[in-house]
């Protein structure tokens, strides 16, 4: 595949959380970030966490022989939400329509604050966030939002959902049919309509 670098996440692929893998290409030199007794090649010292190691290859097993039926599904359970979701007037979808990862969705709707729109869904049990669930706590716009072209109001406007292995069509069509009234309310109440003509 061609890769330097790769770092990968065990609870990305349900394996356990706290655990992951850096591959590095031979002949690649990197500084390590923790110096001391030289475990993993001297890149990284500390005791190994080896019954996180054994779960993140089973998770990987596991994946590999479930990825391509998986993707097949989510990618339809995906599409799903999507139309469903640009049906609501002045909602746009971030990111190419159809080259996107099958579990992820990324909107932004006009004339409402994204953290309102996370919260208001929170209270129907719909899990969302308004940028990447690794900087969920910061106010900042998404970088990866404001790359792709939005303008700051657009990307404060955003709402990103994923989907999973034990997401269910079930799950898609409530959030579908609970979107839309949660972004009317929000526009009801909100300072910005009309502003981003």
């Amino acid at each position: 595949m061609n890769i330097d670098l790769l770092s990968l996440s065990a609870h990305k692929f349900y394996g356990p959380k706290g655990v992951g893998a850096t591959f590095i290409r031979e002949g690649i030199k990197i500084e390590p970030l923790l110096h001391g007794g030289g475990h993993e090649f001297g890149l990284r010292s500390s005791t190994e966490n080896v019954s996180g190691i054994v779960g993140l290859a089973e998770a990987v097993r596991l994946r590999k022989k479930e990825m391509n039926t998986e993707a097949k599904k989510l990618t339809k359970l995906r599409d799903h939400l999507i139309k469903g979701i640009l049906k609501i007037e002045n909602s746009h979808l971030n990111g190419h329509p159809i080259k996107r990862l099958p579990n992820n969705a990324n909107f932004w709707f006009a004339f409402i604050e994204g953290e309102a729109l996370i919260v208001q869904l929170d209270s129907y049990g719909i899990a969302g966030s308004t940028g990447s669930a690794c900087s969920s706590s910061t106010l900042e716009p998404s970088h990866v939002l404001m790359a792709i072209g939005l303008k700051h109001e657009e990307a404060h406007g955003s709402l990103r959902l994923s989907l999973g292995k034990y997401t269910k069509k079930s799950e898609i069509d409530y959030t579908i049919k609970t979107i839309p009234r949660v972004v009317s309310a929000l526009r009801k109440l909100s300072p910005f309509k009309g502003k981003w003509q």
